[in-house]
């Protein structure tokens, strides 16, 4: 068997059978340490309960004008953000879901009709699919077909980050935005830490350096990207702490978009009228 392959079967573990909700969590790094803006906390609201107390995830990736848009959640879970991004689509909008736990998809599907009927849509406007975020054609997902990628703590999860990235690049229309929350660390991970199963699931072992983030995303032609917000994460874990305590972790919200931008701002002194 190999790594990646082992490193995926331990991850889907996790999420599918250790945890039952957020409560089982051992820190902070994988439950939300970032405030939600005040709209999409009235979304969630109107969200189903199991649906809410499933969700795994640090940050707020959502922007506000989606109208219309056709968006695909990576590791989407339970669907706490495909359904909240199914409202700010609206009913002309298209809002995929893809992930590889059957356990957390199985939720998300169950209440398909019940937030249609919420939403007041005559037809629900939300799909999932069963597949790995590394390979994305396999799930159907056509290139230069999504207006907005979201990811909510969850490539960290990936043993193939390279590949991940690659693809959400290729399903981006030109000009499409990646709008993605995750943990990243001040370090690189010590390899044997990065295989740990619990720390694997507790999104702190695969967390990715983040000159390693930057790199990567230059080699893929994405020069400028922007941090929107970032906070620390505390580990608040005795256990866990005495493992990987020597690294510092932040939860980062980073926008960036499929366009040909140089590889940093420069100002002229233009003045827009």
């Amino acid at each position: 068997m190999s790594t990646k392959f082992s490193t995926l079967e331990s991850v889907k573990n996790y999420y599918g059978k250790v945890l039952k909700n957020t409560a089982d969590l051992q820190t902070s790094a994988c439950c939300s340490a970032e405030a939600l803006p005040r709209f999409a906390r009235e979304i969630v609201k109107e969200i189903h309960p199991e649906v809410v107390e499933k969700f795994y995830g640090c940050g707020s990736p959502f922007p506000p004008a989606l109208e219309g848009r056709t968006v695909l959640d990576l590791g989407c879970g339970a669907g706490r953000d495909v359904y909240l991004l199914s409202k700010l689509v609206g009913e002309k909008g298209k809002v995929i879901g893809v992930d590889m736990t059957e356990e957390q998809l199985e939720v998300a599907k169950r209440h398909i009709d019940y937030h249609r009927a919420k939403f007041k849509y005559r037809e629900p406007n939300v799909e999932f699919f069963k597949g790995y975020i590394e390979d994305l054609e396999s799930a159907g997902i056509k290139s230069n077909s999504i207006d907005l990628v979201v990811s909510n703590c969850v490539t960290n999860l990936s043993p193939n980050k390279d590949r991940v990235f690659s693809e959400i690049f290729r399903v981006l229309k030109p000009g499409g935005e990646l709008y993605f929350s995750d943990v990243f660390s001040n370090r690189r991970i010590p390899e044997p830490l990065t295989e740990d199963p619990v720390l694997l699931g507790e999104c702190l072992g695969g967390a990715m350096y983040k000159e390693d983030f930057r790199r990567l995303l230059a080699r893929l032609g994405c020069q400028d990207f922007r941090v929107v917000s970032s906070s620390p994460i505390t580990l608040n874990n005795p256990e866990i702490e005495k493992k990987i305590g020597m690294v510092g972790f932040q939860s980062i919200t980073f926008r960036a978009f499929k366009l040909d931008l140089e590889d940093r701002c420069e100002d002229f002194g233009q003045i827009a009228f």
